[in-house]
C-alpha cells in the first residue's frame, strides 16, 4: 500500500506543478494573443480593419446568364455591415460550360454594361462602408463540374470524381495544352473584369 499511496501521491505532485507553471504562463499568453479587432496587413499590402473573415461558399444567388443579382448584393451587404474585415466571394466562375453549380456568378469572354453595373452593384454592396476587403474566389471547375451542368467535363487529367453519388459528375476529358493555355487567359481576364468593378 505504501508504494502505492507515494505513486499517488508522487502523481498528485506532478500535475499540480504542471497546474502552476501553466497559470504562471497565463498573463505571458494573453500578453501575446492578438486582438480580433486589430488591423491586419497582408502580404499583398492590403490591410484588412480587423480578423474577421467570411469564407468562400456556394451562394448560388447569380441569373440563368450566370450575372450577380441584387439579392446575390444584399446578402454580401449584410455580411460587411456585420463587421467582417475581410469578405472571401463564392465561386466566380470563368467559363460557363464548367460551372461548379448553377446559379454561380461567371465572367466568361466580354462583359457588356448591364454585367459589369451588376458585378460593381456587388462589390459596392460587399465594401459596404469601405471597411470591409473583397476578395473574388476565381475558379473553373474542372471535373468538379456538376452533372446538372455538365457531363462532360474537362480537367488536368481523365479521372473521374469516385468519391460522390453516382452520375452526380460526368468523366472529365483530360485538357489539352491549349486548353490550359485558354483558362489561363480566362482567369487573367476574370481577373482584370473583377479589379475594374
Amino acid at each position: 500500500c505504501s508504494q502505492r499511496c507515494a505513486s499517488a501521491v508522487s502523481g498528485a505532485l506532478t500535475r499540480e506543478t504542471h497546474r502552476r507553471a501553466r497559470l504562471r504562463a497565463y498573463p505571458r499568453l494573453i500578453s501575446r494573443m492578438v486582438d480580433i479587432a486589430s488591423p491586419l496587413r497582408l502580404p499583398c499590402g492590403v490591410v484588412l480593419p480587423n480578423r474577421l473573415a467570411k469564407a468562400a461558399m456556394t451562394e448560388a444567388l447569380a441569373d440563368d446568364l450566370g450575372r450577380a443579382t441584387p439579392e446575390l448584393a444584399s446578402l454580401y451587404a449584410q455580411w460587411s455591415d456585420g463587421g467582417s474585415g475581410l469578405l472571401v466571394t463564392g465561386n466566380v466562375q470563368v467559363d460557363r460550360r464548367y460551372v461548379e453549380r448553377p446559379g454561380n456568378v461567371c465572367i466568361d469572354g466580354a462583359q457588356d454594361d448591364a454585367a459589369r453595373a451588376r458585378l460593381a452593384a456587388w462589390a459596392r454592396a460587399a465594401k459596404g462602408t469601405g471597411a470591409a476587403a473583397v476578395i473574388a474566389q476565381i475558379s473553373h471547375a474542372g471535373r468538379q463540374s456538376n452533372g446538372m451542368v455538365n457531363m462532360a467535363p474537362v480537367g488536368p487529367g481523365d479521372v473521374a470524381m469516385t468519391e460522390m453519388p453516382s452520375g452526380f459528375f460526368g468523366a472529365p476529358h483530360a485538357m489539352t495544352a491549349a486548353e490550359v493555355e485558354e483558362v489561363v487567359a480566362r482567369f487573367a481576364h476574370a481577373a482584370k473584369v473583377c479589379a475594374e468593378c
